[in-house]
């Protein structure tokens, strides 16, 4: 949904000081499409109501603005979304080949209404030339309509196997090509079964039983029962095979297997592996990839697991954790001795050097341990400021560009496009516009660019311009603060410190307003549509999915969200930022019954993601507030008080 937030992109412009001559620019950037701008938002609320023919009708109102085609582009597409003979259109989408992009976009659309209104002759219209796209399930169903003669080919066996892609008219196809092939593909047939078995589908594998010989079905019933049963089945005889399909389902199988029983899986697979003729590497990956999860776990046996297999990186590392979770300072140096020497002059492991040493009582050389680091702008340089007392390193500097730089850059067709887009709130064109227009730049043009990108409030592209110039200095651009008035309204009302609001939205989302996760979280505080729902319901507002990309609307649904958890775990920031991120019942499980350091609990936190996540919320906070306030800050140590199921 197109919105004017024309005027509130505006205000965010006092964000950020800016260089007077980019200020300048700035008026230039917002005032010399504003007329068309208003123009073309208004026609595509028009179009979204269904008013085609006066928006035809105005569209030479745009001329020379640098979206017109893109409201071409919207036109065509309703058109054909509308149209009960898609097919007619094709000639009017072939004419709009000055963005292929786009065009396919087009092509793809009248295949879509085409095959939904089964008119297939329209459908394998659209699918003639060179910038037809790919639709595997209703190209194939198109074959079938067509008449033509449907084999089990290469690509057809892969799609049937390629369960994760299957829409239902793959089914509908498949069941077709099924009822008039009198063989299938043993390859394609294998793949499928293991496929499905992956899923947990027993149903539709036990389908496939007919189509194998007698031998192989007695193969793929056992992998049936061992989804269920994995400890009975894997070491049966049934099973063997050193095929990628008995290697792959072997891996399911001892995974299912790891689940109910992580130490017994282990010691079958080291005495095993090598039956599915796996290679010695390989076995060994494995292997030490269940060692870490026996760490993750927490089993008493993970330190012993640890211990027998060979030391990849995430062996090392949990290693060391294992010794800082049972206090166990002595055998944390010895573990942190076998690390590789890159890994010793991380900052993360000088730290824990340091800790060690001075739980120890080696005061001198866990000081020296501690200055090593303690002026690096990271998560573990501020925790050994700490330790020493010293104030943090910031090493804040403001690049300097040329205003000749901005405005050649600002003036260029497709920054001027891409900068149009993010005005009409159609962001997602825009980055990818800017992404193509910086893809070879220099040094000097990136900086010009997070230039331009501030002067109209575009965050997300200032702060990624700024990474790729490598200017880790440019704290206003690397740490903004948008949508500042409804953070600090939020803030105060759920005494939520604004600062924190922008470490979660700043590891979220890198402020990208309209962003979506593979998991379907939503928005620049990352809400998942059920928890954003919750939230809404408590605040009294509806809370859509489609809304959440809404910047001010998923802000208020994050707070009051962090505000819920903050109360949930006593304030404390660190299990508030966990439980964001991993649930709060998993953070529950993970406190600590004895008291602990917060720092040790947040390195041994099981989950990777975690782990990185409440360390970079918390270094995020503490900038974040750097700059608020002026250059006051709390500790790391204040925020981060020890832990215990007790408090």
């Amino acid at each position: 949904m197109l919105k004017n937030n024309f005027l509130s992109r505006s205000l965010l412009l006092c964000v950020f000081v800016l260089p007077l001559h980019v200020q300048a620019e700035t008026a230039s950037f917002l005032d010399r499409y504003s007329v068309q701008r208003q123009t073309f938002l208004q026609l595509t609320a028009l179009l979204e109501s269904g008013e085609i023919s006066e928006v035809k009708s105005r569209r030479s109102e745009l001329n020379n603005y640098p979206l017109a085609d893109y409201l071409d582009f919207l036109l065509l597409k309703k058109e054909i979304n509308l149209h009960a003979k898609p097919g007619q259109m094709l000639e009017q989408v072939n004419q709009f080949t000055h963005d292929k992009r786009l065009h396919r976009k087009l092509l793809s659309a009248i295949k879509n209404r085409s095959a939904k209104l089964d008119r297939w002759q329209d459908y394998r219209q659209a699918s003639k030339g060179d910038n037809v796209p790919v639709h595997p399930c209703d190209d194939l169903m198109s074959g079938f309509k067509a008449g033509n003669a449907i084999k089990f080919d290469k690509s057809n066996s892969v799609l049937w196997a390629d369960v994760s892609r299957h829409t239902k008219r793959c089914d509908e196809a498949f069941a077709m090509l099924l009822s008039t092939v009198p063989d299938v593909p043993t390859g394609a047939l294998w793949s499928r079964a293991v496929a499905l078995l992956k899923r947990g589908d027993v149903k539709q594998t036990e389908k496939l039983l007919k189509y194998f010989n007698k031998r192989d079905r007695r193969t793929v019933t056992a992998w049936i029962e061992g989804v269920k049963k994995p400890e009975k089945i894997l070491p049966s005889k049934t099973v063997r095979g050193d095929s990628v399909h008995h290697q792959e389902m072997a891996i399911e199988l001892l995974k299912r297997w790891a689940r109910k029983d992580l130490v017994a899986a282990h010691a079958f697979w080291r005495a095993n592996a090598k039956r599915f003729g796996f290679s010695n590497k390989r076995t060994h990956e494995t292997l030490s990839k269940y060692a870490v999860l026996a760490a993750k776990r927490d089993l008493p046996e993970a330190a012993g697991l640890l211990d027998r297999v060979e030391a990849d990186r995430d062996v090392r590392f949990w290693r060391v954790r294992l010794a800082l979770q049972a206090g166990d300072w002595a055998r944390c140096l010895a573990m942190l001795e076998k690390l590789t020497k890159k890994e010793q002059q991380e900052s993360r492991w000088n730290y824990w050097r340091g800790r060690c040493l001075e739980q120890q009582g080696f005061k001198l050389a866990a000081v020296k341990a501690y200055e090593g680091i303690a002026d690096r702008f990271d998560y573990y340089g501020f925790l050994a400021a700490d330790k020493l007392g010293k104030n943090y390193s910031f090493n804040m500097n403001q690049p300097v560009v040329s205003a000749a730089e901005v405005e050649a850059l600002a003036n260029s067709a497709q920054i001027a496009r891409a900068i149009e887009y993010f005005l009409v709130d159609i962001s997602w064109e825009g980055r990818r516009e800017w992404n193509q227009a910086l893809k070879t730049a220099a040094k000097e043009k990136y900086i010009a660019a997070s230039f331009v990108a501030q002067s109209v409030g575009w965050h997300d592209r200032a702060l990624a311009a700024m990474i790729s110039a490598g200017e880790r200095g440019a704290l206003e651009a690397l740490f903004p603060a948008p949508f500042e008035s409804t953070v600090n309204r939020m803030s105060e009302e759920y005494s939520v410190e604004r600062e924190f609001i922008y470490g979660v939205m700043r590891r979220e989302s890198l402020f990208i307003a309209d962003i979506k996760s593979s998991a379907g979280a939503v928005g620049l505080m990352q809400l998942m549509p059920a928890t954003a729902k919750q939230m809404g319901k408590v605040l009294g507002i509806k809370a859509p999915k489609w809304q959440l990309i809404e910047g001010d609307l998923n802000i208020k649904l994050g707070v009051k969200y962090l505000d819920y958890l903050s109360g949930r775990f006593s304030n404390n920031i660190v299990l508030t930022s966990a439980a964001y991120n991993a649930g709060p019942s998993r953070v529950n499980k993970w406190i600590p019954k004895q008291t602990m350091a917060a720092d040790v609990w947040a390195e041994i936190i099981p989950f990777d993601e975690t782990r990185a996540y409440v360390q970079a919320v918390l270094f995020n906070t503490v900038v974040s507030q750097w700059l608020l306030n002026n250059g006051a800050v709390t500790r790391l140590q204040l925020r981060m008080p020890a832990l215990s199921q007790s408090g």
